[in-house]
């Protein structure tokens, strides 16, 4: 019997365990953003009357001086060839050195060069070592004790739903 415009065809079984799939996963999600919400706190809006139209800022290319040093403490005569020969040089570095900054930089770096903090960058160093804060991949960052002992209402439940959570069973297409 030939089928007519308003019949629907059967699902097969792999299409129902598909819509099932995505079903429960977006319900995860909901839940999961819907938690988020609740412990981050949203940012305040600044008043219309606060804000203020963004002007453009322009760049003025300005003539990079040195910062000015007194010539008597020197000992440097006023008017003298010395002082100017020695502003001049000054301004000859100053400038050098401003132009060396905005140079791109070619070729291999070294590493050894570069200082965080006051100290040289050292490789064996773990430069990620204030970004996970002990935190090791793959593993849990907090245990059973750790739930029982949160106070905050919110995390805890957080806590207790991500701690029941499993990764994905692979489902086989073939499988019925």
């Amino acid at each position: 019997m030939a089928r007519t415009k308003n019949e629907k065809p059967e699902m097969s079984a792999f299409e129902r365990k598909r819509l099932e799939n995505i079903a429960a996963n977006q319900a995860i999600l909901k839940d999961l953003s819907t938690a988020a919400e609740r412990i981050i706190p949203k940012p305040t809006p600044k008043p219309a009357a606060l804000r203020a139209p963004r002007k453009k800022v322009v760049a003025k290319k300005e003539e990079i001086r040195p910062v000015r040093t007194s010539s008597r403490i020197a000992g440097i005569e006023a008017d003298s060839e010395t002082a100017k020969r020695k502003a001049e040089d000054e301004y000859e570095l100053a400038k050098a050195q401003a132009q060396a900054k905005r140079l791109r930089v070619t070729g291999d770096l070294d590493l050894s060069q570069i200082v965080v903090e006051g100290k040289k960058w050292n490789k064996g160093d773990n430069f990620l070592s204030g970004i996970m804060r002990g935190a090791t991949p793959y593993e849990r960052t907090f245990t059973e004790d750790d739930i029982k002992e949160t106070t905050d209402k919110s995390l805890k439940a957080l806590r207790e739903k991500m701690s029941g959570l499993e990764l994905y069973e692979k489902f086989e297409p073939n499988r019925k």
